[in-house]
């Protein structure tokens, strides 16, 4: 196989021109990073209020969940949170980053683009991007199983083509993987493709008997 071909700012310029312009933005978000201190045995988050904007979620909620998630008390103090022991900054991003999976990203289209809603005693998650909904399920954390790769280099997949790249590679999703496809250029096709190369997100591969 040509080395060429497979160079990865070539891979990353392909993947991200092929891009449709809803996954271009989604590609974009960031969780956000929180700003921690300690003082004594007092741990502050010094900017709760900026993350709260940025994932456009209540304070209040983001506070509790927090709380729960941490053994710990608090309280929001103006556009800070403050808890009542002493935590790293790590094991709070930890934190933010499953509540951002859990009650932020659209499990269908993998867009932030999200708000919470009731029906009935059932808190769900209504996407307003695509307009999928879904109940939240909060998950238990399995620290001890290690989490397996949803592509494989080498292996190959069926998948579906969802749409097509203007350098005419076909588009697949497997989980959080945006799989390009040579030689299926044809949108609604089910496919065998087999993986070459897979660089972050992103996998390459081609059509196959």
């Amino acid at each position: 196989m040509d080395e060429e071909e497979f160079d990865y700012e070539k891979l990353l310029d392909t993947a991200y021109d092929s891009l449709p312009e809803t996954m271009k933005t989604d590609e974009r978000f960031e969780v956000p990073k929180v700003d921690v201190i300690n003082e004594g045995k007092m741990t502050i988050i010094r900017n709760f209020a900026e993350v709260c904007e940025k994932i456009r979620r209540e304070p209040k909620d983001l506070l509790k969940y927090f709380l729960r998630e941490l053994g710990t008390a608090g309280e929001i103090d103006g556009r800070r949170a403050v808890f009542k022991s002493k935590l790293s900054e790590h094991q709070i991003q930890n934190r933010l980053n499953s509540y951002v999976e859990t009650y932020i990203i659209c499990s269908e289209c993998g867009r932030p683009d999200t708000e919470l809603i009731r029906e009935g005693r059932i808190l769900m998650l209504k996407c307003e991007a695509c307009g999928a909904k879904r109940p939240v399920m909060v998950r238990k954390a399995q620290p001890q199983t290690p989490q397996k790769a949803a592509v494989i280099e080498g292996n190959t997949y069926e998948v579906t083509i969802e749409s097509v790249g203007r350098r005419g590679d076909g588009i697949a999703k497997i989980g959080k993987f945006v799989i390009y496809v040579k030689g299926a250029s044809k949108k609604g096709t089910r496919v065998r493709v087999r993986i070459d190369k897979i660089n972050g997100t992103n996998a390459f591969g081609r059509a196959v008997p």
